[in-house]
């Protein structure tokens, strides 16, 4: 995680030196995060979640550019009761990180093609059941890592859209159960050992140019 802050502290010191030859950018970031828990026993991207922040983006051609952000994001779980069902069972997770990710740009015409890494810290949760709340009494890993793919739009010079998936590689919290369970496929033995986070991001961003006083 350490090597991780340094690169994410000299990025944008490598951005902003890089002035004379490259075109950098600020954004800014609003958006949803529909989310879900790989390894509980619920599916669906049912949690809502708010996520928003800033970034530097830095432009090397009219088709590459790469940038790093920090932001504010909700992740989680939430399956509700069904009363006409006679379902009584509810659980809900709320996960609030402070997360840098990473990202390489590559634009087509005016869609975006995004593909990254990201570190989250885990600031605090909440966790409950129909039973009450629980919340500590399983704890959950401080940092979350996950790999993100993304598709986006350039509405115009300034305003974007982007879709993206964002996916743990390290489990957040580890199998309560520690007994060996073997698994016969190669991917359910490496991503089942315990709770990984799935989000979907939906943003839209703002671009800032310092550089150009005018954006036709």
């Amino acid at each position: 995680m350490k090597t991780l802050l340094l690169i994410a502290l000299y990025i944008p010191i490598y951005f902003f030196s890089q002035e004379k030859k490259n075109a950098f950018n600020l954004l800014l970031t609003a958006g949803v995060s529909p989310s879900q828990v790989h390894g509980d026993a619920y599916s669906g991207f049912n949690k809502l979640g708010a996520m928003g922040g800033i970034g530097v983006e830095s432009v090397f051609s009219e088709k590459a550019s790469a940038n790093l952000s920090f932001i504010f994001i909700q992740k989680g779980a939430q399956k509700n009761q069904n009363l006409e069902k006679n379902d009584l069972n509810y659980y809900y997770l709320n996960l609030n990180y402070l997360e840098v990710p990473i990202l390489f740009t590559y634009t087509q015409k005016k869609f975006l093609f995004d593909l990254g890494i990201s570190a989250g810290y885990l600031i605090n949760y909440y966790e409950a059941s129909e039973a009450g709340n629980f919340t500590g009494t399983f704890p959950f890993q401080k940092f979350d890592y996950s790999v993100k793919v993304g598709l986006g739009v350039n509405l115009n010079p300034k305003w974007f859209v982007n879709f993206r998936s964002s996916n743990s590689f390290i489990t957040t919290r580890p199998n309560r159960i520690k007994q060996a369970i073997y698994y016969n496929n190669i991917i359910a033995r490496t991503f089942n050992k315990g709770y990984y986070n799935n989000i979907l991001e939906f943003t839209l961003g703002y671009r800032i140019h310092p550089n150009k006083k005018k954006i036709d």
